[in-house]
């Protein structure tokens, strides 16, 4: 066996210890559910399935460039969708009525808060998602890929996402960063779930009354929007009440600041798991060590 023959036998079989084979692998596996981001190599992978304490056996949902433009190209902005796609997520789903929690590493554009409203008006329930990348990155892809996991797997997690809601969830994303310019990002996500509640308290009939209600709540945070800001706001809250939503539920539908990713990446089930991948591998290589000499 050769040099060249050597390295990449050693290259294959590092790999196939790092990802399931598609013989035996399922997309979720102890209720969990997996995205990578395409653009993640070998190394990067170890790291995030790692990182995310992945499940033995699972296959990982991957998420495209083309699935990027998909379901977030139509809403978001093109400078948001750089097309490298780094960023990953672990989906555990949850009981019912446990509500959705997110939490986030290493991402720069969507907001934990904007994850959450995004993936509540989609039609995702009862899951703790835990979003990362080994770089930072905008975040798109791991929303794309959770989105992209839901379709695959409508069978195991009975939750079907529409188109409409689909497309709802894209323009709320891209309205969300436009009026976050104005209010901020800290701010942006409680006044969206505020006139969420009030829609729900109000239940109004026409774009008009849907107008009143968000100039009502904007008027007592003392906010100042523009009119393109207020047209945009009220043509998707109307196109969310003509899509039937149950506001109660999407009101209610967040579990709160979700879990930190310190705390997380440093509890003693992930620690476990990273002493037990990075030992497996050292004895791996150091056991084919003598092939190069």
């Amino acid at each position: 066996m050769n040099k060249a023959t050597k390295i990449m036998t050693t290259t294959l079989l590092a790999t196939s210890l790092l990802l399931p084979t598609a013989a035996s692998a399922e997309q979720v596996v102890d209720k969990t559910i997996i995205t990578l981001g395409e653009s993640l190599g070998a190394k990067d992978k170890a790291w995030v399935l790692a990182r995310l304490n992945a499940p033995e056996g699972i296959t990982p949902v991957i998420a495209t460039a083309a699935d990027e433009e998909k379901y977030l190209g139509k809403n978001v902005p093109q400078s948001q969708l750089g097309g490298n796609m780094y960023s990953s997520a672990k989906i555990e789903l949850a009981e019912k009525g446990d509500g959705l929690s997110v939490a986030i590493e290493n991402i720069t554009w969507v907001t934990k808060d904007m994850y959450l409203n995004a993936l509540v008006t989609a039609g995702v329930t009862d899951a703790d998602i835990t979003i990362t990348s080994p770089y930072k990155v905008t975040g798109t892809s791991a929303l794309t890929g959770i989105m992209k996991a839901y379709d695959q797997t409508s069978a195991e997690t009975g939750i079907k996402l529409t188109d409409e809601r689909k497309d709802l969830a894209q323009q709320e994303l891209s309205v969300t960063s436009d009026v976050g310019k104005t209010v901020g990002t800290d701010k942006v996500a409680e006044l969206m779930n505020e006139i969420k509640a009030e829609i729900a308290k109000q239940k109004p009939k026409t774009k008009v009354d849907i107008e009143n209600v968000i100039i009502q709540v904007i008027q007592n945070n003392n906010i100042q929007l523009s009119d393109a800001q207020m047209e945009r706001l009220t043509s998707l809250f109307s196109q969310m009440e003509k899509a039937d939503l149950n506001w109660g539920q999407i009101e209610t539908g967040l579990k709160g600041a979700g879990q930190d990713i310190h705390a997380f990446a440093t509890s003693e089930e992930t620690k476990g798991f990273f002493a037990k991948l990075f030992d497996g591998l050292s004895k791996f290589f150091n056991s084919i060590s003598g092939l190069f000499k």
